[in-house]
Parts: C-alpha cells; sequence; structure tokens
C-alpha cells in the first residue's frame, strides 16, 4: 500500500487519500482482530461513530451551502 505524493499537492490530502486506501482494504480491522479478542458491539460502536461523523459532515456542508 502506497500513497505518491504529488509536487503540487497538499500533504493533508495525501493523507486523506492513504486513509481512505487504509479504511477500503480494513487494514486497521484486521490488524486489531489478530492482536487482541475484539468484543462483539465494538464492530457496531465503530460503524455507528463514522456514520455519526458522516452526518454531521453532510450537515454542515449543506448548511455552508445555503
Amino acid at each position: 500500500m502506497a500513497v505518491i505524493v504529488h509536487a503540487n499537492e497538499n500533504i493533508d490530502s495525501a493523507l486523506k487519500r492513504l486513509h481512505r486506501e487504509v479504511m477500503r482494504e480494513k487494514i486497521l480491522e484486521t490488524f486489531r482482530d489478530k492482536v487482541y479478542r475484539v468484543k462483539p458491539s465494538i464492530p457496531d460502536i465503530q460503524k455507528r461513530r463514522e456514520w455519526a461523523k458522516m452526518k454531521r459532515r453532510r450537515r454542515s456542508a449543506s448548511r455552508r451551502a445555503k
């Protein structure tokens, strides 16, 4: 896994791309599963947290767009 940072690209946007790739390939989830026991409720909590974050971002974007 690698992200190539272009000459005119901001470091933050490259890090976002890397984070998206990590999330897409579920690298952190598989790592956590192999390191220690994961309770069955934890994935649900994480999904809920992700959805809440997306919901906040969408709402703030729609407020800015008005």
